[in-house]
């Protein structure tokens, strides 16, 4: 799972928020991801918007 996830990826930000978004069943071509430093925003088909924040220090993402 990590090499597909990893391809593609500009920043261990980034990288964190697609494993999260796999972990919990974002599934692929269903969603968008904009990565903007340490933040990202998952979209979806609809409009409908998901805020992500990835601590580097703790190495870990939270939803808002």
């Amino acid at each position: 799972m990590g090499d597909l996830i990893l391809r593609g990826c500009k920043t261990i930000a980034e990288y964190a928020f697609r494993r999260w978004m796999a972990e919990n069943g974002f599934a692929n071509g269903h969603f968008t991801l904009k990565v903007t430093g340490n933040e990202g925003i998952i979209k979806d088909s609809s409009g409908d918007t998901l805020r992500l924040t990835y601590d580097s220090e703790t190495k870990m993402v939270s939803a808002e």
